[in-house]
């Protein structure tokens, strides 16, 4: 598992800062996927932020926190934990690209696991909207690798 490092409790004040939050009563971290947790007690209300690594958190007008939500069905993820590669080898073009169409059985990404390079394939067709894996680090079971629009 990853260790909190100083770029992220520097990005946890960011958040602190820009939200506006005071007297946190709960806080919670998973580096794996990227989730922040923060809630606090505010003119008796209870006010929660969560942001995923895979969702874009906007500050509107009115100081309130909106969550871009990701239906489950465009998410690809992990099936297993090994090393995450977006090309065939480090001279090529990556596999797929931001808004790029891909048909289901394509081939998005490897995973070497156990010396063995195992082919990650599109499970539907659609446009790419956001690669969150990143090449040649660790990734885990279940971890987000691609999120179709």
């Amino acid at each position: 598992m990853n260790k909190i490092d100083k770029t992220d409790i520097e990005n946890i004040k960011l958040l602190l800062n820009e939200t506006k939050i005071e007297n946190v009563s709960k806080f919670r971290i998973k580096k794996g996927e990227y989730e922040i947790e923060i809630s606090s007690e505010q003119l008796d209300k209870s006010i929660g932020v969560q942001a995923i690594k895979t969702q874009s958190v906007k500050k509107s007008s009115e100081e309130k926190v909106e969550i871009e939500t990701i239906n489950e069905e465009n998410i690809v993820k992990s099936p297993m934990v090994g090393v995450a590669y977006l090309s065939a080898d480090p001279n090529s073009p990556p596999y797929v690209k931001i808004g790029q169409h891909v048909k289901a059985g394509d081939i998005l990404l490897l995973i070497e696991a156990m010396k063995t390079f195992n082919e990650i394939k599109a499970p539907k067709s659609g446009v790419i909207k956001k690669i969150v894996a990143l090449n040649s680090q660790p990734v885990e079971f279940g971890d987000h690798l691609i999120i179709f629009e």
